[in-house]
């Protein structure tokens, strides 16, 4: 059924990649503390060039789901034309890289709760404070309720699921609107005069306590650093696309809709994104920020309030006579960071679906409910295992090793589709007269090919894997990285498939004729 408007697909893909991205969009400098280059963080640098560069894969994104416009597209699309193994491969290993990001979600949503009282206390609309939210069993149980909540709109039918995602972004990119204002108009000075009255600790104070801890303010990026600012950002980026997956639920034109929503996504992320970190990084002074956030990923116990620098925190300390203003932004936040965890739901039940379809997984796990038209067999296990990342986040697993994994197992997400845009003419030249810009398909594929293959074994396989600690085993270290996680998945991926194709072909059923047809809408 076509369910979502090409307006509605849009704010799907934002959605998408949203997460922690925007309202904690400077609270993660502190991972990658580096001096300015050219008045710009390392970090915004990076946002800038490889989004440019994901203008490339976006287009390839329009092409090839153009010419196979079918809900599940990162398994549909790569299983008809790069063969039946890697098509699984690609969306099995997207599926377990977004599994722990709904832990991390769950961890980054019951901190911004905390924020939005934060606020309203620093501001004198309440004196309640509720730290005991961020560990043990409050924490948990407020895990679950997000988790629970994620779940309860994915139950939704199609239709309402996208209005109420819809209508929830909008909420969530208005925000991000009024804190690009309030940024703008802030004075200069305010943030580090109004600390020691806010948060009773000066500018200076903050930046001797996270020196003490390792912080440079001089300090540039090495080699390692910058592959594993890559990685984040890659990782950050990737959502943009997302509306290829729903493409058999898009109303009207296929082709313009992607272009909207894919290219159209990717566009108000940086037109966004790029001129509120700089007007943060601005007005608040960069080295303050950074030992801020530095701290928190650190050395959490000594960082004001145990939070980052969330940006509606950091217009609070800067101005806290508009608090109500803030905290309804700080509110706008806890939806904005928690939205990401119903959208990548919905994206990985798709994949689900037409794993079902293609008998590689049992049809009765991934059947859709006529009622509700969702696989709910498949919200209900999505909701156990994200219960199971973030209780792991709070029995210590630092819950940035979600970042390097994730990474690292993304990799055919930018890969494949390049690969499946140079098969698309041998394997199915029939539908090459759907292709937009046909003549580019090719010079587009090879050329994105050159550009992510060595940027990604740059980015994922030197930055997003750990220096080993002294003293750890070959097995901790494997444990402690992205690259243990990555290499069971892929084992798991290769024996779920092998297992699946020969119980089919004992049964008689055509595997080869299976991956031959272009499966229904």
């Amino acid at each position: 059924m076509k369910d979502a408007s090409r307006s509605q697909a849009t704010v799907w893909n934002v959605v998408s990649m949203m997460g922690s991205k925007f309202p904690w969009s400077v609270a993660r400098l502190g991972l990658f503390p580096a001096a300015l280059v050219l008045g710009f963080p390392p970090y915004l640098w990076a946002v800038v060039l490889v989004g440019i560069a994901g203008y490339i894969l976006g287009i390839i994104y329009v092409q090839t789901t153009t010419a196979l416009p079918r809900s599940g597209a990162d398994y549909v699309i790569p299983s008809r034309l790069m063969g039946p193994f890697w098509g699984w491969l690609q969306s099995w290993m997207i599926a377990c890289s977004l599994v722990p990001f709904w832990g991390w979600s769950a961890w980054v949503t019951i901190r911004n709760v905390k924020q939005f009282f934060d606020i309203l206390r620093l501001g004198g609309l309440t004196t309640i404070s509720i730290k005991w939210i961020l560990t043990g069993v409050p924490a948990l149980f407020a895990g679950v309720f997000v988790i629970l909540a994620g779940m309860a709109v994915c139950f939704l039918p199609a239709k309402r699921y996208y209005q109420v995602i819809a209508a929830l972004g909008v909420i969530a990119l208005a925000s991000l609107v009024a804190m690009t204002i309030g940024a703008a108009l802030i004075p200069q000075t305010a943030f580090a005069n109004n600390l020691k009255s806010t948060l009773g600790v000066s500018s200076d104070a903050l930046l001797q306590t996270a020196m003490k801890y390792g912080f440079d303010p001089n300090r540039g990026l090495d080699f390692t650093s910058t592959a594993a600012l890559a990685g984040v950002v890659m990782f950050g980026m990737y959502g943009f696309q997302s509306s290829a997956t729903i493409s058999g639920e898009i109303k009207g034109n296929i082709r313009n809709s992607l272009l909207v929503s894919i290219l159209g996504c990717l566009t108000l992320f940086l037109a966004l994104y790029v001129p509120l970190v700089w007007l943060f990084i601005a007005r608040f002074q960069y080295n303050l920020v950074l030992a801020w956030s530095y701290l928190f990923w650190n050395h959490a116990a000594s960082a004001p309030l145990t939070l980052p620098p969330i940006n509606a925190l950091l217009l609070t300390v800067a101005a806290p006579n508009l608090s109500p203003v803030w905290a309804l932004v700080g509110l706008a936040a806890v939806v904005g960071g928690w939205l990401g965890m119903p959208a990548t739901m919905l994206y990985v039940n798709r994949i689900v679906v037409y794993w079902g379809i293609d008998e590689i997984i049992p049809s009765a796990i991934s059947e859709v409910s006529p009622r509700f038209h969702q696989p709910m067999k498949v919200v209900a296990i999505e909701g156990g295992v994200g219960i199971i990342f973030f209780g792991a986040t709070l029995l210590n697993l630092n819950p940035v090793n979600y970042l390097w994994w994730a990474t690292l197992l993304s990799a055919p997400a930018f890969i494949f589709p390049g690969i499946s845009a140079l098969m698309l003419p041998r394997k199915h030249p029939e539908l090459m007269r759907d292709v937009p810009w046909r003549n580019w398909l090719i010079p587009l594929a090879a050329s994105w090919l050159i550009i992510i293959v060595p940027f990604y074994a740059f980015a994922a396989f030197i930055g997003s894997i750990p220096t080993p600690t002294p003293g750890n085993s070959l097995w901790q270290y494997a444990m402690t990285s992205g690259l243990g996680v990555t290499m069971l998945a892929i084992v798991a991926g290769i024996v779920i498939y092998t297992v699946a194709r020969t119980y089919n072909i004992r049964r008689g059923i055509n595997v080869e004729l299976i991956y031959k047809t272009i499966p229904p809408e």
